[in-house]
């Protein structure tokens, strides 16, 4: 029954809000496991729990004003929702609030329930001092954006009061801006290639006890990936922080990427992983032409592109393993529409979906050469949420 309804009949009291929680990004805390959920909403309404009769507890708060969104009984399996769970317009992430009220019934327990709950969260790393690998030089999967991100996560860390190295060979760039006054100005700054020697000269110099790799492009991703297999991480204590190696190279490895996706059953185009010239002449017989080559570990496409006969694949391939060690053949979806999200995800499993965006050419025109449009402009609200719910499957895979 409905959150205001139970509210009142647990002796509570109905109070209306000074601005109703309307649309559907209302960001809702869940007192029983920790989590935050995305969720519909459309209420002016709300009840005030410290008038609610004895043996009735919050269950679910609004991140955004604090508000009530559900309550709960101590002991009985009752409890109340003000958002929409069954919302067919989306966001979907409730929906299993159903599963859990149909395993009560089933159960004819008179005993309280239980949401699932994902796996808890790692501790907090204490950590004090962080190395941060920086932007590098501009270029293709290199380019400002790595800039900004660095800037952004200095300032971010030195907010949560940690000591910042910056690793940055780029001294025109903002990260490395050496004002007094900039809030992203890092505490010591070396203007040094991100290569796995440098990098390690600067952790025995300054022993940090973290290191941040995913806010410096490709070359930063690399080279953690080379220090990580080589042990140096673990030889010096450094702890990396936020996206672990091992999922950095889940991604980067075209092959892992694509047996991580059949896992969760989400569909893919036909590819394969070769990692020389005839290995793709090869795969290519099985695909066929038009087909398209990506190479691994390699951000914004270097390397990567459409091949229309054996010749032109062989050309292609010729220069991608020049750049990289693997490249995956796979079918072209060429005309197709791309679209793209935006997944922030943390260490208790929360996803956000930032926004999404839409390119205005189809596939097959570099990024470089189209414009993107945020957010999406043709896709209906099915397609908008199906494609979400596609995100954040991936991103807790």
């Amino acid at each position: 029954m409905g959150n205001q309804l139970i509210g009142l009949a647990a002796g509570g009291k109905a109070e209306k809000l000074p601005f109703g929680n309307r649309g559907q990004n209302q960001p809702v805390l869940n007192h029983q496991t920790g989590e935050c959920y995305i969720t519909p909403q459309n209420h002016g309404f709300v009840i005030n729990c410290e008038t609610l009769e004895p043996g009735w507890k919050t269950l679910f708060t609004n991140a955004n004003d604090g508000s009530n969104e559900g309550i709960a009984h101590e002991t009985r399996p009752y409890f109340t929702a003000q958002f929409h769970p069954e919302a067919q317009c989306g966001p979907t992430d409730t929906s299993f609030m159903f599963d859990t009220f149909l395993d009560v019934c089933r159960a004819k327990s008179t005993e309280g329930f239980q949401f699932p709950r994902r796996d808890p969260p790692k501790p907090r790393p204490k950590v004090k001092k962080v190395l941060l690998l920086g932007s590098g030089g501009t270029s293709i999967g290199q380019a400002g954006e790595f800039d900004y991100s660095g800037g952004q996560a200095i300032k971010a860390l030195k907010e949560e009061g940690l000591e910042v190295v910056l690793m940055n060979p780029n001294i025109a760039s903002v990260q490395t801006n050496m004002d007094e006054k900039s809030a992203s100005k890092a505490d010591h700054v070396f203007f040094l290639p991100v290569t796995p020697d440098f990098v390690e000269e600067i952790i025995k110099r300054e022993k940090p006890d973290g290191i941040v790799v995913s806010m410096g492009g490709q070359t930063a991703l690399n080279c953690a990936v080379q220090m990580y297999l080589a042990g140096t991480f673990k030889k010096y204590g450094v702890e990396v922080l936020g996206t672990p190696i091992s999922v950095v190279i889940d991604t980067e490895d075209r092959q892992l990427f694509s047996d991580k996706l059949n896992e969760i059953n989400e569909k893919i185009a036909e590819s394969y992983a070769v990692d020389g010239i005839e290995e793709a002449v090869e795969a290519a017989k099985v695909i066929g032409y038009p087909l398209m080559i990506r190479s691994a570990f390699a951000l914004g496409g270097l390397g990567s592109g459409i091949c229309n006969d054996e010749a032109h694949l062989r050309e292609m391939a010729k220069k991608a393993l020049s750049v990289s060690p693997q490249i995956l053949v796979e079918k072209s979806m060429k005309g197709w529409k791309e679209v793209e999200y935006e997944v922030v995800r943390d260490a208790y499993d929360n996803c956000i979906t930032v926004c999404n965006m839409e390119n205005f050419d189809p596939l097959g025109i570099h990024t470089g050469d189209s414009i993107v449009m945020a957010p999406s402009q043709t896709l209906s609200n099915e397609e908008y949420h199906m494609l979400r719910d596609t995100a954040i499957k991936v991103s807790r895979t």
